[in-house]
């Protein structure tokens, strides 16, 4: 059950034959055409979408209610103290 060798390859090599070659040629540019057209809109895709989801506006309009500063340096110890335990 193995692979028949095909007129358009060498039995030997299975390397394409010119013939093959031939044939293939005047597709090569529209297939690279497509390619890039495929390709960029892809990436133009994945460009918009990256750039709109990363937007850092969304929490703009909500105030930031102010810390006095016992409670800041509370916080400063919590974090140090957890930042040790993890080492």
């Amino acid at each position: 059950m193995g692979l028949e060798p095909s007129r358009y390859q060498d039995p030997r090599t299975w390397k394409m034959t010119p013939a093959m070659l031939r044939a293939r040629r005047p597709f090569f540019a529209r297939n690279m055409a497509a390619l890039v057209l495929l390709l960029g809109t892809t990436s133009a895709i994945y460009t918009y979408t990256y750039g709109f989801l990363h937007r850092d506006n969304d929490f703009v309009d909500v105030p930031i209610p102010p810390v006095d500063e016992g409670e800041l340096e509370q916080l400063k110890q919590e974090y140090a103290a957890h930042l040790e335990s993890k080492k």
